[in-house]
C-alpha cells in the first residue's frame, strides 16, 4: 500500500504542477487580453474625438457662413433689418414681460 500511496502522490503532484503551469499560462493570456482591450479602448477613444472634433469645426463653419450672409443681409436692407429687430424685440417684451 506504501507504493500505491507513493504513485498517487505523485500522480497528484503531477497535476498540481500541470494545474499551476497552466494556470500561469492563462495568466499570461489574460494579460495579452487586457492590454488587447486597452489599446481598443483607446483608439476607439482618439476616433470617437477626431470625429466630434470635425463635427464641431463644421458646425463652425457653416454658422460662420450664416452669419456672413446675415451681415450682409442688414449691410444690404439697414432699415427693413432694423424693423425686424425692434418687432422682435417689442414681442419678446411682450412675451417675458408678463411673467
Amino acid at each position: 500500500m506504501a507504493n500505491s500511496d507513493t504513485g498517487a502522490s505523485s500522480q497528484t503532484e503531477r497535476n498540481v504542477d500541470a494545474l499551476a503551469g497552466e494556470f500561469k499560462q492563462l495568466r499570461g493570456e489574460f494579460a495579452r487580453i487586457a492590454t488587447l482591450l486597452e489599446q481598443t479602448a483607446r483608439t476607439a477613444g482618439a476616433e470617437a474625438a477626431q470625429r466630434a472634433r470635425a463635427a464641431g469645426d463644421y458646425v463652425w463653419s457653416e454658422t460662420q457662413s450664416h452669419a456672413d450672409d446675415l451681415a450682409e443681409r442688414i449691410k444690404e436692407q439697414p432699415l427693413a433689418s432694423a424693423g425686424v429687430a425692434f418687432g422682435v424685440g417689442i414681442l419678446l417684451g411682450l412675451i417675458f414681460g408678463r411673467r
